[in-house]
C-alpha cells in the first residue's frame, strides 16, 4: 500500500520542543503533522479520525498491513458492550458510527474495510503501514519529558523512519510507545504484590459444518449454563464444558463465545492458555502451538454435547493470538477496582464503561474474582496521560488501571472511547497551546474536552445525572 513517510534530520525536532509548552507549539513546520497516532487498532483509528475532524493533521502508523488490531488479526468478531442496567448503551460518539456499520457481529474483513474507509474520508490523515516503533527520544522539560522523535522499523525492508509531532497518541495494545519513552508501568497483576503474571491469552479459530439453526433452537440455560443465542452469535455453555479435560495443564476452557460468519463458518473464542507473557514472541508461539493442538480435541468434545456441532471440524486459525493484558502504565490518575465496582464517575470522565470485571485466569487454580455484574463507571482522562511525559496520551488496554479494574476496562468499545477522547484532547490542547499533561490538570479545559465529546454524541455522565446505577447481569465474556 502507498503511504507517506515524514522524515526529520536528527536533532531538528529537539530544537522545536525545547521551548515547550507554549512557543514550541507555535513553531510547527508545514511538513510535520499536528498529531502522531501509533497503533492501527480500533482506538488508533478513532483517535486519528477525531483529531482530523477538528482540523488537526494526523499521521497514523500501523504495524500491520491493515487497520483494526485484534478485530482483524485476532479474529475478534463481536463486541463486549457497555450497557446500563435497563439495556441502554452507555457509549456513543464514534463507537456508535462503527457499531451502526458493523452490527453486533462482523467479519475481520468487514472491520478492516470500514476502518480503511474511515481514514480515507479524512484528507488530513496520512497512514503508514507495516512499521513498528523501535526507539523514542525525549527532551527534558521542567514539567517532565516531551517525546521528540519516534523511530520506526519497516517490517518489509528493515528501513528506519523518524516521525515526530507535538502531540502523540499511543494506541498500541501493549503501550509499546510509552514503554520506549520511559514511562513507568506494572505488568499483569504486579500491583497486587503476588507476581507479574497476566491474564490468559486465546487463539481464536473457526469451525465448518455447524448447523446454526439447530444450535440456536437447542440452547437451554438450565442445562448449558447462563448465556444465549442471537442471530449471529452465541455465548455461555459453562455447564457444557465443565467436564472438558484439556490436553495441556496450561489450557483451560471455561465457556464458549461463538460467532456465525457469512460463509457459514463459526468462530470460536474458548481456549485460554495460561503462563504466557504477551510481550514475548516465544511465549506467543507456544500459545499458538498449544491452541492448535487443543482445538480439534475441543471440537470432538462439542460434537457429542452441543446440538449443531455433530459434523463440525476445525477450519482455520486467527493470524494473531488475542492478548488480554500486558502493561499497565502509571498515569496521572489510576482506575482502581473500587472505582469500577462502586460505579465512580470522576469529574474528568471522558467515557462510560460497564463491562463486568472479567478476569481470565493467570493459572489453572483461578476462579472468577468478581460476580459477573455490571456497574456503570467513568474512565478518567488522567488515567490516559502517563506520569512524567508531557505530550503523550494513551488509548488502549494498557491505560493506568489496576490488574482487576483492567478486567473491565480492557474491552474494545471502551478503548474506542479512549481513542476519541485522545484525538479530541490533542485538538483542545493544540488550540490552547499547551501540552497534554497541562490539559489533564486544568479543570476548565477538562470541562471543555468533555463538552466537545458530548457534542459529538459521546456519553461522559449517566443519563439521569446520578453518579451510580444499579448493576445488571453479564451477557457475554471476552
Amino acid at each position: 500500500m502507498t503511504s507517506i513517510r515524514i522524515r526529520f534530520a536528527a536533532g531538528l525536532t529537539a530544537a522545536l520542543f525545547a521551548t515547550l509548552p507554549l512557543a514550541g507549539f507555535a513553531q510547527r513546520e508545514d511538513t510535520r503533522p499536528d498529531v502522531l497516532v501509533v497503533g492501527g487498532t480500533a482506538a488508533g483509528v478513532t483517535a486519528a479520525v477525531a483529531a482530523a475532524r477538528r482540523g488537526e493533521t494526523v499521521t497514523l502508523v500501523s504495524d500491520d498491513d491493515e487497520l483494526g488490531g485484534i478485530l482483524t488479526g485476532a479474529m475478534m468478531d463481536q463486541w463486549d458492550l457497555n450497557l446500563a442496567p435497563d439495556g441502554r448503551s452507555v457509549e456513543g460518539g464514534i463507537f456508535d458510527e462503527i457499531y451502526d456499520r458493523l452490527g453486533d457481529a462482523f467479519t475481520p474483513g468487514a472491520a478492516a474495510r470500514l476502518f480503511a474507509r474511515m481514514v480515507a474520508a479524512q484528507p488530513r490523515i496520512d497512514v503508514v503501514y507495516d512499521e513498528r516503533p523501535v526507539a523514542v527520544s525525549t527532551v527534558p522539560l521542567a514539567s517532565g519529558d516531551a517525546i521528540d522523535d519516534v523511530t520506526f522499523r519497516d517490517a518489509r525492508t528493515g528501513d528506519l523512519t523518524h516521525l515526530a509531532a507535538p502531540y502523540v497518541v499511543d494506541a498500541t495494545d501493549d503501550a509499546d510507545l510509552a514503554a520506549l519513552a520511559g514511562a513507568r508501568y506494572d505488568v499483569g497483576r504486579q500491583d497486587s504484590g503476588i507476581d507479574d503474571r497476566t491474564q490468559a491469552v486465546t487463539l481464536m479459530f473457526t469451525v465448518k459444518g455447524v448447523d446454526w439453526p439447530a444450535l440456536a433452537d437447542a440452547y437451554e440455560p438450565v442445562l448449558d449454563g447462563a448465556g444465549g443465542v442471537l442471530d449471529r452469535r452465541a455465548w455461555g455453555y459453562s455447564k457444557t464444558v465443565a467436564a472438558y479435560d484439556a490436553l495441556s495443564p496450561d489450557v483451560l476452557v471455561r465457556d464458549l463465545n461463538l460467532g456465525l460468519m457469512p460463509d457459514g463458518e463459526v468462530t470460536v473464542n474458548a481456549i485460554d492458555v495460561v503462563g504466557i507473557d504477551g510481550l514475548r514472541a516465544a511465549d506467543l508461539s507456544r500459545a499458538r502451538r498449544l491452541s492448535e493442538r487443543e482445538a480439534p480435541h475441543l471440537v470432538d468434545y462439542l460434537r457429542e454435547r452441543v446440538a449443531g456441532f455433530e459434523r463440525a471440524s476445525v477450519a482455520r486459525f486467527a493470524s494473531d493470538v488475542y492478548v488480554r493484558e500486558t502493561r499497565h502504565v502509571a498515569g496521572l490518575e489510576r482506575l482502581d477496582t473500587a472505582d469500577v465496582w462502586l460505579g465512580k464517575i470522576p469529574a474528568d470522565t471522558i467515557g462510560l464503561s460497564s463491562y463486568p470485571i472479567d478476569l481470565h485466569p493467570v493459572d489453572a487454580t483461578n476462579g472468577d474474582a468478581y460476580a459477573p455484574i455490571r456497574h456503570v463507571y467513568g474512565i478518567p482522562f488522567g488515567a490516559l496521560v502517563p506520569r512524567g511525559i508531557t505530550n503523550l496520551v494513551l488509548a488502549g488496554p494498557s491505560i493506568s488501571a489496576s490488574h482487576l479494574a483492567s478486567g473491565s476496562a480492557r474491552v474494545i468499545p471502551t478503548t474506542i472511547e479512549e481513542g476519541e477522547a485522545a484525538g479530541v484532547a490533542c485538538a483542545v490542547a493544540d488550540r490552547a497551546g499547551i501540552d497534554l499533561a497541562s490539559l489533564a490538570r486544568d479543570a476548565s479545559r477538562i470541562a471543555l474536552l468533555r463538552r466537545e465529546l458530548a457534542q459529538e454524541g459521546a456519553l461522559v455522565g449517566t443519563p439521569d445525572g446520578e453518579t451510580r446505577l444499579r448493576p445488571s447481569v453479564l451477557a457475554s465474556r471476552a
